[in-house]
């Protein structure tokens, strides 16, 4: 019996889990078209969702803290699917040649600004420091861009520098589209970490899975 709860309490942190990193920030991205357009984000899906709508993003502009969430997701998606949240579509679609997930004015983001993603009202994932203005910083993707590193994230509210790749300051100045720039923005090629339903020993989930059994027994 006592297996028995412990495998029941590893599939329910496993659910947990899974439903707060079902979404990862992967990329930003700061154009060299007129109006400094594309600007957008992009998300990776991790599991199926059947219901967008808990998620959505916002922007943290100049270093001026959280503005809470802008703008809220919609319709569903599948495992493996890539979203793009742009400012507008024409020159999104112009520089990239596909026309991107949404649009929305909170997106309008500079190469200095952070980028924070909801569930539910809460941050699950944050690209750039919301209380920094990112010129000078390392984060600076002015007329470039920014990717995260294969297999890393989400990274809750604490964002990780070295968890992203940075084209440097004004890599696609004079670039016309994507396919054709010298340090093109890595559209679509995240690599997810590899799934695990148990928690790595020493970590928060299997402390809490040790002490969630531990109660368990005691009720017995």
């Amino acid at each position: 019996m006592r297996k028995t709860f412990i495998y029941g309490l590893m599939a329910l942190f496993a659910t947990v889990s899974s439903a707060l990193g079902d979404i990862i920030i992967t990329g930003a991205i700061d154009g060299p078209l007129s109006g400094g357009v594309p600007k957008a984000v992009e998300l990776y899906v991790v599991n199926d969702i059947p219901d967008l709508s808990i998620y959505g993003v916002g922007s943290a502009n100049n270093g001026g803290g959280s503005d809470g969430e802008e703008f809220a997701l919609s319709g569903a998606a599948t495992a493996g699917d890539f979203i793009y949240v742009a400012s507008e579509s024409t020159g999104f679609n112009s520089f990239f040649g596909f026309t991107p997930t949404f649009t929305s004015g909170s997106m309008g983001i500079n190469g200095d600004d952070a980028i924070e993603l909801f569930q539910n009202g809460s941050v699950i994932d944050v690209f750039g420091d919301i209380n920094t203005d990112g010129s000078g910083e390392s984060w600076e993707y002015l007329d470039g861009w920014a990717y995260r590193v294969d297999e890393t994230g989400p990274d809750g509210s604490t964002f990780v520098p070295t968890n992203f790749t940075y084209s440097g300051r004004n890599a696609l100045d004079g670039e016309s589209s994507n396919a054709t720039a010298t340090s093109p923005f890595p559209a679509g090629t995240y690599t997810p970490p590899p799934t695990s339903a148990i928690p790595e020993p020493g970590s928060a989930g299997a402390l809490a899975l040790v002490a969630g059994a531990a109660v368990l027994r005691r009720r017995r």
